[in-house]
């Protein structure tokens, strides 16, 4: 068999080599109709949570698998980086312990490449400090060591007077903290209103809001115009909700109470008198009509009371 006979056979055995692959790879996917999902439980910040995973989205998991390389990648540089910090820092440490060990070792290591002037400069430097101190009397050298020892003192007086201070500060900071709480719980109270997280933060943005634009107002003072901000914010909250969750937060029983009170107060009075004419019993009686005919929806009512 020619050359030419080989490789046409061998392009289409690979032809229909890859046609079924191709089938092999979409039959299946074709085939299958429901997605297949697998729960796994995952550690996220010291917490247990489970995610559901569709093992046919591709995409999910390519993108899953390439940020962990890139989150291995990025832990891998950071620990070749605080590792070579502490190598840096341990050559530091043991020069510094070796020069104050032997100075003279490390001026005379050839590794650091001192200059033959730089050497003669600093031995020149040691002597004639040595000099200065073998001519210095007694007392000059008391007062000098004296003087030293009041600027270390003088310095450890002001880090304890700076110490003292950011404590006495958090004290006070806290003190007042704790004084507006009782201060904003105690208006609250005294104005008859319900004791929540939320009336506190807004009484708070109040107070700061007056406090701000130079206004002297107390907190006791400031609840009118907390039950004026709560009602309008309860009003907004009730009109954006669905019948069925208002009376969810209401309750059927107090929405039919005040219902019926506003009912009672369009009532006739007992001394009208009475119609004459006969009415034909229908098997419905007047208060079901009545009741009937004074319905409305529960988001239609509460908008009514906003007048």
């Amino acid at each position: 068999m020619s050359e030419e006979s080989n490789n046409v056979d061998s392009v289409e055995v690979d032809a229909s080599a890859s046609e079924e692959v191709e089938a092999s790879e979409k039959g299946p996917a074709q085939e299958m109709t429901q997605e297949e999902w697998e729960e796994f439980n995952l550690k996220v910040n010291g917490k247990e949570i489970k995610e559901k995973v569709n093992l046919r989205d591709k995409e999910r998991i390519t993108k899953a698998l390439q940020m962990e390389k890139a989150a291995q990648q990025a832990f891998q540089e950071r620990a070749i980086t605080l590792k070579q910090l502490e190598e840096i820092q341990e050559d530091v440490e043991d020069f510094l312990e070796q020069f104050t060990e032997d100075p003279l070792s490390v001026i005379m290591n050839r590794e650091f490449n001192f200059t033959k002037e730089q050497k003669r400069q600093l031995a020149e430097a040691i002597l004639r400090e040595d000099l200065e101190e073998s001519q210095k009397t007694p007392e000059q050298l008391e007062y000098e060591e004296t003087k030293r020892r009041y600027e270390e003192l003088l310095k450890e007086k002001e880090l304890l007077e700076d110490q003292r201070r950011q404590e006495e500060q958090a004290y006070l900071e806290q003190q007042a903290a704790v004084e507006l709480e009782n201060e904003i719980n105690a208006a609250i109270e005294g104005g008859s209103l319900p004791r929540s997280k939320y009336l506190t933060k807004k009484l708070a943005d109040l107070a700061y809001i007056a406090y701000s634009n130079g206004v002297d107002l107390s907190m006791q003072e400031l609840i009118p115009f907390l039950k004026e901000q709560y009602k309008k914010d309860m009003s907004e909250m009730i009109g954006v909700l669905s019948d069925e969750e208002v009376e969810f937060l209401v309750s059927k029983d107090r929405i039919r109470s005040i219902r019926n009170k506003q009912i009672q107060s369009v009532k006739p009075k007992d001394s009208a008198p009475k119609s004459p004419l006969k009415t034909e019993d229908t098997g419905i009686s007047s208060s079901r009509k009545e009741d009937e005919g004074s319905k409305i929806k529960a988001k239609d009512f509460f908008n009514s009371l906003r007048g």
